[in-house]
């Protein structure tokens, strides 16, 4: 629970500080990092050197009888985190969400940004980041993304699902509703769901 926490806080602080980006000092791997003795210094990159990132890159769809999402996952080498001046490969994710036939957020056109420097809040909802992550024997994604019909910032995990050799042809998507900010007042979600996207689907790569 305290690395999503640290994880979360980070990201959601990336959206409002603004820093001279930082000069590299080290290089490191996933591996690397998954070390429990791991703590990540100023000018330190994370480097997807075996390309372990790349298997998720691609259009995911899920659809259902009253809703449809359609996440489009792009590779960004180098993003930038504002608050620890440390970059590291990430995956950037925006989305498209259609509810009984209307389409209700749509940013898959959105530009790749590679930092949440001098990029206002507004632009900021529209895209989740997300690293490599191992646990419990298990390799998965990990980050924060916008559930932008109810203004809640959330911390959520993707999952392959059967994977062969690591590749795959489809994920799960986990949102977790302890670990997430309310954009709205506390009135505004009485009688509302956790999340309005879908949660706990899978999504089959296109």
């Amino acid at each position: 629970m305290k690395r999503y926490i640290v994880i979360f806080t980070l990201i959601l602080m990336n959206y409002s500080c603004k820093a001279q980006q930082q000069s590299i000092l080290r290089t490191l791997t996933f591996q690397d990092t998954f070390n429990e003795d791991y703590f990540r210094q100023k000018g330190d990159y994370v480097k997807d050197s075996y390309n372990q990132l790349n298997p998720y890159i691609g259009t995911w769809k899920y659809e259902g009888s009253e809703k449809t999402l359609i996440l489009k996952i792009q590779k960004v080498p180098m993003f930038y985190e504002n608050i620890r001046k440390a970059y590291s490969d990430e995956l950037l994710i925006t989305y498209k969400y259609i509810k009984n036939g209307t389409v209700i957020v749509d940013n898959l056109n959105a530009p790749i940004i590679t930092s949440f420097e001098n990029i206002s809040s507004i632009d900021a909802k529209k895209y989740g980041t997300f690293s490599l992550t191992y646990f419990m024997n298990e390799l998965y994604l990990t980050g924060s993304i916008k559930d932008i019909p109810l203004n809640i910032t959330t911390n959520a995990e993707i999952h392959p699902v059967n994977p062969v050799n690591g590749t795959f042809n489809t994920i799960k998507i986990y949102y977790n509703g302890m670990i997430s900010t309310r954009g709205n007042p506390d009135s505004f979600y009485v009688g509302k769901p956790t999340f309005e996207l879908p949660n706990k689907v899978e999504l089959i790569k296109q």
